[in-house]
């Protein structure tokens, strides 16, 4: 392991480890390079499946060496449990978490059952086999495929409107909200320039906000022509103090950002930042923006910050910094359908997105995020027919 390196190990009932499930973290996740946050979750639900079988008296690995996938009832409640909150489970209470984090689930143990069926597959074709292994692989083949589609299947997409960036009248709210000073802000005068710098960084670079949270000094350049940010995959890193570390899904990337924002950051870094009064040991620290105690400011905080956006009237209650990566994807389509058809083509528009919102270049992850813009302009197109029809009939 590397020097501050966070691990997932799954361990028995009597601490110790479990060999199946940590090979597959081992060579799956932590070798992949898979963030600390998706390692917890996929072996979390792994456990989960683990401890339910128990419960029923299935032997997970049995049946998957034999073949014997789950039938389709028991898949079904698998994949019930799978959507309860474990943390709320424990206190009582049976919270379900969202679709997503469900879908994330499932996939994460379909994921473990698939690699362990792959081992005992690949015996089925060894020369040493017994006879007949084609006929034995495609029948272990589709018993899988049918236990795959039966655990992922009706879970949905979460409702449209939560991933909704926000409208222009609300993004006047937030601007006007977060500017130091403004009758709206609803910060305290000593933290208003940091939480401007910190909103408004996020609101242009369409960054997620584990990658505004990990932004060092040294990944700044404000000075020049063309100043820019840069993004960095920092996964384990010995020097964040933090007990939950930013995570950085998406690729590391340089932005251009606008010379507005390049003041912001700059006048925040000279003026404030290194304030001692407000923030302490704030020297000594590479990350650029710090809590009131000169530590790299944490997730909570900036949940802290959101909740009281969400207070200030012509502001939506469900905003959070995800929101506002939506809102740069919704700003974008904008500028696009500014352009003349022949500027751009969709799979040229494609890639820039794909490239500014750190998504491999083939990611299809950009539909889901224009769908607010399409919806929009589905809606105008419609109005707009309508009222032909309207003037049509009024002449006739």
């Amino acid at each position: 392991m590397l020097p501050g390196e966070r691990t997932v190990t799954v361990v028995d009932r009597n601490g110790m480890p479990v060999w199946w499930p940590n090979l597959f973290h081992a060579y799956e996740l932590r070798n992949a390079g898979r963030s600390y946050a998706t390692q917890k979750r996929t072996m979390s639900a792994i456990v989960a499946a683990f401890n339910w079988a128990e419960g029923r008296d299935i032997d997970i690995e049995a049946r998957i060496a034999s073949f014997e996938y789950l039938d389709y009832a028991d898949t079904k409640s698998l994949q019930a449990l799978l959507k309860l909150n474990v943390a709320s489970e424990r206190k009582g209470s049976r919270r379900a978490v969202g679709n997503g984090y469900w879908d994330a689930r499932c996939r994460g143990v379909r994921d473990y059952v698939r690699w362990r069926a792959g081992e005992a597959m690949q015996r089925l074709m060894r020369p040493e086999a017994p006879d007949a292994p084609a006929m034995l692989y495609r029948m272990a083949g589709d018993g899988l495929e049918r236990f795959e589609e039966t655990l992922l299947s009706g879970i949905g997409n979460d409702n449209e409107t939560e991933t909704m960036g926000l409208d222009e009248s609300q993004r006047a709210s937030l601007l006007e909200a977060i500017v130091p000073g403004s009758p709206t802000n609803p910060f305290e005068k000593r933290h208003q320039f940091r939480n401007f710098a910190l909103i408004l960084s996020i609101y242009e670079m369409g960054a997620r906000n584990g990658e505004t949270l990990g932004l060092k000094r040294e990944d700044l350049h404000l000075y020049g022509d063309a100043p820019s940010i840069e993004i960095h995959r920092r996964h384990n890193d010995p020097k964040d103090p933090r007990s939950r570390p930013p995570a950085t899904k998406t690729k590391a990337r340089l932005l251009p950002i606008s010379a507005a924002l390049a003041d912001v950051l700059g006048t925040w870094l000279t003026d404030h930042r290194s304030n001692v009064s407000v923030y302490p040991n704030a020297g000594p620290c590479p990350y650029v923006f710090l809590s009131e105690r000169g530590r790299p400011i944490a997730s909570n905080t900036v949940e802290r910050i959101f909740v009281a956006l969400r207070k200030v009237e012509g502001i939506p209650p469900w905003l959070t910094a995800h929101k506002l990566r939506h809102t740069f994807n919704d700003r974008f389509s904008e500028l696009i359908d500014t352009l003349p058809e022949d500027v751009l083509r969709p799979a040229i528009e494609a890639r820039m997105r794909n490239f500014l919102n750190g998504w491999s270049p083939t990611s299809e992850q950009g539909e889901n995020y224009r769908r607010r813009f399409v919806r929009t302009k589905a809606h105008e197109l419609l109005s707009k027919l309508q009222n032909l029809s309207a003037l049509g009939a009024a002449r006739s």
